[in-house]
């Protein structure tokens, strides 16, 4: 690691990061202030939790399309045509909330939407910082993208909720949307070489099939990708049980408050660190020794957690390895595809490491009624550990080298 400040150098990188923030942001407003609005027309928790169902499921359904979408079109343009949609989105809920109370299958629709939109401009932001910045910045820029995120997740729904209760929904709809086209504004800014992707004559369908058949064939990134659906799945079970632990253990909702603050600090002093240093040369055994110490930090909570400081202190340790991961391991996947494949590749990686997460979720809630909360800590975290033992176990896991990173 070598303490670099060249990355804040490079204005198209800082007006991204800009415009990413106030995407971020946005994304945080409009979620509390939906989900609070569904809640008072509604009532029902299970129309909430139809909405984000709805949304997710459109997303991993058509991700694989827009990863696609993303390798044969501008993907500056892309980005722009995405926070120009939820702009647009969010000014016309704003138009109708103002003069009727909709029904709650509108919502349904613009959330069908949002997560169509999502499908899209998640593999084209993942591929638009990788052309902003040369390899030996991934890390630092990742590490710069996740502070925004961070920073939108805290500041976002006190937001939220502050503009809702001064001025109801539609002011928080109306300023969301403002802060889209600004995202969006932004671009105009950034200069950037755009690939020159072949005009492909063949379908989406066969464009599809050379990204599986590139991931397929790239045994570190199809080995790592299916690490990460299991060590996702162990820090998902884990972050479900958190609650009930803090229940069990008569910590109440402040222990449980004070257990989400330790994770976010760990997180931020992370982003903080890898934001400032640069690792030119990621490697797979890195993501490895990360995950396996979270593992054991994990572990340990299940082990120490009657006592509260040690508690906090473990799971601040989480968020700080967890941080990491969400750093270095993107880094050494995006080194690995070739800029043609990026979108496809990308789009195939998201389902992989992210349909774990509501497995986990679902899992989680049986485990916690048979073994307990407690137990789910200790078994989620030797998961992770010995999965980690395992791919590293593996020679060309072990023996990557970077030079010999692309077929």
């Amino acid at each position: 690691m070598k303490l670099s400040g060249e990355i804040f150098r490079n204005k198209s990188f800082l007006y991204f990061w800009l415009s990413s923030i106030l995407a971020a942001m946005g994304d945080s407003i409009f979620m509390i202030t939906l989900m609070w609005l569904l809640v008072q027309l509604s009532g029902s928790p299970v129309i909430v939790g139809t909405y984000i169902l709805l949304v997710t499921m459109t997303k991993f359904s058509f991700i694989l399309f827009g990863g696609a979408v993303v390798d044969r079109f501008s993907v500056r343009k892309l980005l722009i045509g995405s926070a120009l949609g939820r702009g647009a989105i969010l000014l016309l809920i704003f138009l109708v909330i103002s003069y009727t109370q909709p029904p709650i299958y509108y919502f349904y629709i613009t959330g069908v939407l949002f997560g169509l939109i999502d499908a899209i401009s998640e593999p084209a932001g993942i591929t638009f910082r990788t052309r902003l910045v040369p390899e030996k910045h991934y890390t630092q820029s990742m590490s710069l993208i996740m502070m925004a995120g961070q920073a939108s997740g805290v500041v976002g729904p006190l937001l939220g909720a502050m503009l809702y209760a001064l001025y109801g929904a539609k002011m928080a709809f109306l300023i969301n949307g403002v802060a889209f086209f600004v995202a969006a504004g932004l671009f105009l800014f950034i200069k950037v070489k755009e690939v020159n992707n072949e005009k492909e004559h063949s379908s989406f369908f066969m464009g599809i099939k050379e990204g599986f058949t590139f991931f397929i064939n790239t045994p570190v990134l199809a080995t790592m990708a299916v690490f990460a659906f299991f060590a996702n799945a162990a820090v998902g079970a884990v972050m479900v049980s958190l609650p009930f632990l803090m229940k069990d253990l008569d910590f109440g909702i402040k222990g449980y408050g004070w257990a989400q603050t330790s994770l976010a600090i760990g997180s931020v002093v992370a982003a903080v660190v890898f934001s400032l240093f640069v690792i030119h040369k990621p490697k797979p055994y890195m993501t490895l020794l990360i995950c396996f110490l979270q593992g054991a930090s994990i572990v340990l909570i299940g082990f120490f957690s009657k006592e509260l400081a040690i508690l906090l202190l473990l799971l601040s340790f989480v968020g700080f390895f967890e941080a990491a991961v969400n750093v270095i391991a993107p880094s050494v996947n995006h080194a690995l595809i070739p800029p043609k494949l990026f979108g496809r590749v990308i789009g195939i990686m998201v389902i992989i490491m992210g349909i774990s997460e509501p497995i986990a979720a679902g899992t989680a809630g049986l485990l916690i009624e048979k073994i307990g909360a407690t137990d789910v800590f200790v078994w989620g975290g030797l998961m992770e550990m010995l999965v980690a033992i395992i791919v590293f176990s593996l020679p060309f896991i072990r023996n990557y080298k970077p030079e010999d990173k692309r077929s």
